[in-house]
């Protein structure tokens, strides 16, 4: 008889400031395009709001660099396994990036 190991994601609330190598799992609740204002509404991206099991909320975006790999798997109430971001950092170019709402 073999076992299933269950696997252990990290929780938003856990998630630091800096390059992130451990995995959660959220469910996107909402997206949207991301202007930047100070350059004539230049689309930056796409910003989203995530939660986990907890109910910890979240902001994330992905910038516009990245963009063309993750729109088309986004829905809004689907649950995503994430891995490799960026936390608390929205200067990075090239990275899912979170941030915790207070």
């Amino acid at each position: 008889m073999a076992l299933a190991m269950a696997y252990s994601f990290t929780l938003l609330a856990d998630i630091k400031a800096g390059r992130c190598s451990t995995t959660a799992e959220v469910r996107l609740l909402r997206f949207w395009e991301a202007p930047n204002v100070k350059r004539g509404n230049k689309h930056m991206g796409v910003d989203m709001l995530l939660i986990d099991e907890q109910s910890t909320l979240m902001e994330g975006s992905v910038s516009v660099n990245l963009l063309s790999i993750f729109i088309e798997r986004f829905s809004e109430g689907s649950v995503y396994t994430m891995c490799e971001f960026e936390g608390g950092d929205h200067s990075a170019d090239d990275a899912l990036c979170l941030e915790r709402i207070q």
